[in-house]
């Protein structure tokens, strides 16, 4: 069974102060999302501070699943991130604006401390370059820690879902359509799509391809062709 954990709460702790990469708690204490321009970024002004900051939070190592995996989830660091665990670089992200993933499970130990260093200063590498807003820096939206067994939808480093549905209307006056339902899987032989009241099971009969199917549904009057698809995704 799957479980997220919402990070946002956690003992978090802050700073503007750039000693290397931490080796312990830092800072103070702080709840995310956070920014650190939240007054100085406020007055309309350029001078709000722009630099690298530093977070880190003591995280105890959580039950995987025999062959599963702890995938750590940032929906938002603003401009560019680094994670580091017990020391070690395991990230890089470039881009303020979208989610990113690092998987933490062959790294961490019974205590660990998470460090992730985050840059709004001007540079000439991530977009966008100029505006008439304020760059906000730090970690303005959520931080989840993903446990998934073996068996998993994918959790692909760029925060892509594992999930890609293409409706395509085939008949309007008759309320039909054609839908395609794709995923990307991490070790599964099959998996199960449901579309209103009616199941099929799809299974994985080609390495990496799945076998296709397709089928018409009909639930409240409406005609649905559907054609599924499943790749499978190696570590």
């Amino acid at each position: 069974m799957s479980k997220t954990i919402l990070l946002n709460q956690s003992d978090w702790h802050f700073t503007k102060e750039n000693p290397g990469i931490p080796t312990a708690v830092m800072g103070e204490a702080v709840a995310l999302p956070h920014t650190w321009n939240a007054v100085d970024g406020q007055d309309g002004g350029n001078d709000y501070y722009r630099g690298t900051c530093w977070y880190t939070l003591a995280l105890e190592k959580p039950a995987i699943p025999a062959g599963g995996k702890a995938v750590l989830q940032l929906d938002g660091a603003a401009m560019t991130a680094a994670v580091y665990l017990n020391g070690e670089k395991l990230a890089e992200h470039k881009g303020g604006y979208s989610t990113f993933r690092v998987d933490l499970t062959d790294h961490l130990k019974e205590e660990n401390l998470l460090a992730i260093s985050v840059d709004n200063r001007d540079n000439d590498t991530v977009y966008p370059q100029k505006a008439d807003f304020t760059f906000y820096g730090g970690i303005y939206r959520d931080v989840t820690l993903h446990i998934v067994p073996a068996e998993h939808f994918a959790l692909p480093a760029n925060g892509a879902p594992a999930l890609k549905v293409t409706p395509i209307v085939t008949d309007l006056a008759a309320k039909t359509s054609e839908v395609t339902v794709e995923a990307a899987v991490v070790g599964a032989q099959n998996v199960t799509f449901a579309l209103g009241f009616k199941i099929l099971v799809l299974l994985l009969s080609i390495p990496g391809i799945a076998t296709m199917w397709m089928a018409v549904f009909a639930d409240v009057g409406v005609c649905v062709l559907a054609i599924l698809n499943a790749m499978r995704k190696k570590d």
